[in-house]
């Protein structure tokens, strides 16, 4: 609530406050940019990778973590794991809830999915949707991944700058992989 908001305001981190209002005044600008000169851009500006990277190189530099007490994001593993089995007997404990977030999760996809094609016009199978989103996370158990579903901010982020077909998803997830294996030490003095 607000008066818990107000409470708690003479803790604040004034570095961590800067950053946060520091990056989204980026953010910002980088929007109206990219919607002012649409017509005369190729692409549009990543402003949201240019933030990330400026963000980390100013934590990075200033030691924004140690100095001021910034949460930043800290250690990242590197490398997948392992395929393995997924554990069978913890079935009985987590079915009801695995049920609740499967229903939720495709409901949010196919919804998500339901708003872009009426915004791009095209049409959505519900039902394709459904086996995607069972092989994904079929698959994706053997490596002790997190449910699948939809991700709204990516999706809009994508949509945004320009991305429509499968291609910009592929990169995005080109790009994804690229972290987790090898460069993701890169963003652990990034901040949260």
């Amino acid at each position: 609530s607000i008066a818990a908001v107000l409470s708690k305001i003479t803790t604040t981190n004034i570095a961590a406050l800067i950053v946060g209002l520091t990056c989204i005044v980026l953010l910002l600008i980088g929007k109206e940019i990219n919607l002012r000169f649409k017509k005369k851009l190729p692409v549009p500006i990543p402003m949201e990778i240019i933030v990330v990277i400026i963000g980390t190189g100013v934590s990075a530099g200033m030691n924004l973590s140690e100095s001021y007490g910034v949460d930043v994001v800290g250690n990242i593993p590197q490398g997948l794991r392992a395929p393995a089995v997924p554990e069978i007997q913890l079935i009985p404990a987590i079915f009801v809830d695995a049920i609740a977030i499967a229903i939720v999760g495709f409901s949010m996809a196919v919804s998500m999915a339901k708003i872009f094609a009426l915004k791009h016009g095209y049409t959505i199978d519900g039902n394709q949707e459904l086996i995607a989103l069972g092989i994904c996370n079929s698959v994706g158990s053997f490596f002790q991944s997190f449910s699948v579903t939809c991700s709204m901010s990516r999706s809009l982020v994508q949509e945004s700058t320009g991305g429509k077909t499968q291609i910009a998803g592929a990169l995005s997830s080109v790009m994804v992989l690229l972290v987790i294996v090898a460069i993701g030490y890169l963003f652990e003095p990034l901040p949260q």
